[in-house]
C-alpha cells in the first residue's frame, strides 16, 4: 500500500465537501422540524395556500427526509455529485411554490406581492449548490 494513500474511516465527512454536505443535511433538517413544528396561523400566506392542498407538516417530512440523506451520505464518504440532488430538489420544489403562488395570487386577484423575492432566492441558492457542486471535485472512489 503506498504510503500516502488516504485512509478510509467508516464514518467521518472525508473533507470539505462532505463537510458541506453536512451543513446541507443539518439546515435542511433543521427547516424540515420548523415546518412540522409550525401551527398553521403562523404560516406565511404561501404556505397558508400550500397547507389547503398538502399539509405543510408533510412537506415538512421531505425537508427532513432530504436533510437526512445529505447527512448519511455527508458521513459515509466518498461522496458524489448526484448526492446534493435530493437537497437541491427541495429547494426546487420550495421556489417553485412561491413563485406558483406569486402568479397565481396576481394573474387571478391582481394583487401581485414580494413573495417573487423568495422564489428568486430558493431558486438562487439551488444554483449556487449546483455551480458550488460541480467545481468542487468529491473524493474519488478507490476500486479495488
Amino acid at each position: 500500500m503506498p504510503t500516502n494513500a488516504r485512509k478510509q474511516h467508516f464514518i467521518g465527512t472525508g473533507g470539505p465537501w462532505g463537510t458541506g454536505l453536512l451543513l446541507l443535511g443539518v439546515a435542511l433538517t433543521v427547516q424540515g422540524i420548523a415546518y412540522m413544528c409550525s401551527a398553521p396561523g403562523e404560516l406565511r400566506s404561501a404556505l397558508a395556500w400550500i397547507n389547503q392542498g398538502v399539509p405543510v407538516r408533510g412537506w415538512a417530512l421531505l425537508w427532513i427526509g432530504a436533510g437526512g440523506y445529505s447527512i448519511v451520505k455527508a458521513l459515509t464518504p466518498p461522496q458524489r455529485h448526484i448526492e446534493l440532488a435530493p437537497a437541491v430538489g427541495v429547494i426546487c420544489l420550495w421556489g417553485g411554490i412561491y413563485a406558483v403562488y406569486w402568479l397565481t395570487l396576481g394573474i387571478t386577484e391582481g394583487v401581485w406581492t414580494r413573495d417573487w423575492t423568495t422564489a428568486v432566492a430558493w431558486a438562487s441558492l439551488a444554483a449556487v449548490l449546483i455551480s458550488l457542486g460541480r467545481c468542487v471535485n468529491p473524493p474519488r472512489r478507490i476500486h479495488r
